[in-house]
């Protein structure tokens, strides 16, 4: 598979194709081979506690309503408390219409999100004028591991990424924190080679009021380091399936010592 144009098609069948993602490549690199295994091949689905659930709920709202906003005015509704009879008779009403219920709380959220990078001169414009949810696939040339990325928006040979963030997250320099510490740069420079896209923006928004926004890019180095970590996790992907092997954290003994602030 060479490298493809932007394709619409369902989150669901973009998720179901094995080719590598770059959450499967963050993965890899900071987990070991055999976790990576289980988490990509595994045939026991990977439960995630309550408050990551409703972080990637949260998540799921915000961009869809920010980025494909008539879509959202009619995929979702609010709906009543569900553990009252007249809100599951709500909700089932609404999804037999098509319709996903969805609580007050997580629509106010949604939409304050939307309003505010709306409002954000540079983000709006950004998100403008382009394409929401494209996915791409291409075949990496010195593993030949088929890769793909979905975009959540592309504007020209821009990518604009957004992110949601804590109370003071999309401050730039605290935004560069969470870059390091969620390995958003493998994220960039995965986007870039799998789309061939020349531009990689972040659009970080805050959940709290005010909704603060903040619109950054990495420089050289970060993708460079970022591009150097993706291929080095394409790398050992591809020689565990040559060697059919998917090694633990540790093949032996290994003696450790404390932490330095453990001895304070």
């Amino acid at each position: 598979m060479k490298q493809t144009k932007g394709a619409i098609i369902p989150a669901e069948t973009y998720h179901a194709d094995p080719a590598y993602s770059a959450s499967d490549i963050k993965v890899f690199h900071k987990a070991c081979p055999e976790v990576f295994y289980k988490y990509k091949y595994g045939d026991e689905a990977f439960e995630h506690p309550t408050a990551v659930k409703t972080a990637f709920r949260n998540g799921e709202l915000c961009h869809a309503f920010t980025l494909e906003p008539d879509r959202a005015k009619v995929a979702y509704g609010v709906c009543g408390k569900q553990n009252t009879k007249a809100g599951k008779i709500q909700a089932e009403e609404m999804i037999a219409k098509g319709i996903e219920p969805i609580t007050a709380s997580e629509y106010d959220l949604a939409s304050n999100v939307a309003n505010a990078v709306r409002k954000h001169s540079v983000a709006a414009k950004l998100l403008s004028g382009g394409q929401a949810e494209l996915s791409f696939w291409n075949d990496d040339p010195k593993t030949g591991l088929s890769c793909k990325a979905r975009a959540d928006y592309i504007n020209g040979d821009t990518l604009v990424d957004l992110k949601t963030t804590g109370e003071g997250g999309a401050e730039p320099d605290t935004f560069s924190r969470s870059v390091a510490r969620f390995l958003y740069h493998i994220q960039a420079a995965h986007y870039l080679e799998v789309t061939g896209a020349k531009k990689f923006v972040f659009v970080a928004v805050e959940k709290v009021f005010p909704f603060a926004v903040s619109v950054t890019e990495l420089d050289a180095d970060a993708l460079a380091f970022g591009l150097e970590l993706r291929n080095q996790a394409l790398q050992g992907i591809s020689q565990c399936h040559t060697d059919s092997y998917w090694a633990s954290y540790t093949e032996k003994i290994t003696t450790i010592s404390l932490p330095k602030w453990a001895t304070y």
